[in-house]
C-alpha cells in the first residue's frame, strides 16, 4: 500500500483533476500513478511514463472508464485491497470523471 496523508490525497486529487479536465494522461504525476497503481489496483504498464503512454490520446477514454461505475473497468473500486482510507479519495474521482460534473 502507498500511505499518503491526507494534504497527500489532496495533491492527487488536484492532480486527477487536471488530468480529467485537460484529457492529457500526460499530466499524470507519480502521486497519482503510485495511488493508482499500488492502492487502487492499476496495471503499472512498466513505469509512470509506460502508464501515461498506455492512456495518452484515443485510449484517454480508457482511463476515464476506470471512473465509471457502470463500467467492469471500474470493479478496483470494490477490491477488498484497497484501504477504507482511500474510499473518500476515490470516490470523489469517480464523481468528478463523471460527464455531469
Amino acid at each position: 500500500m502507498y500511505r499518503m496523508s491526507e494534504e497527500q490525497q489532496q495533491k492527487v486529487f488536484t492532480n486527477f483533476k487536471k488530468v480529467i479536465d485537460k484529457q492529457n494522461a500526460g499530466l499524470i504525476n507519480k502521486e497519482l500513478y503510485y495511488h493508482l497503481n499500488l492502492n487502487c489496483n492499476f496495471v503499472a504498464h512498466f513505469n509512470l511514463q509506460g502508464f501515461r503512454e498506455a492512456y495518452s490520446g484515443e485510449n484517454f477514454r480508457e482511463f476515464v472508464d476506470y471512473f465509471n461505475p457502470a463500467s467492469p473497468s471500474s470493479q478496483w473500486l470494490e477490491a477488498p485491497e484497497i484501504s477504507a482510507d482511500f474510499i473518500p479519495l476515490n470516490q470523489a474521482m469517480v464523481d468528478y470523471a463523471s460527464p455531469n460534473h
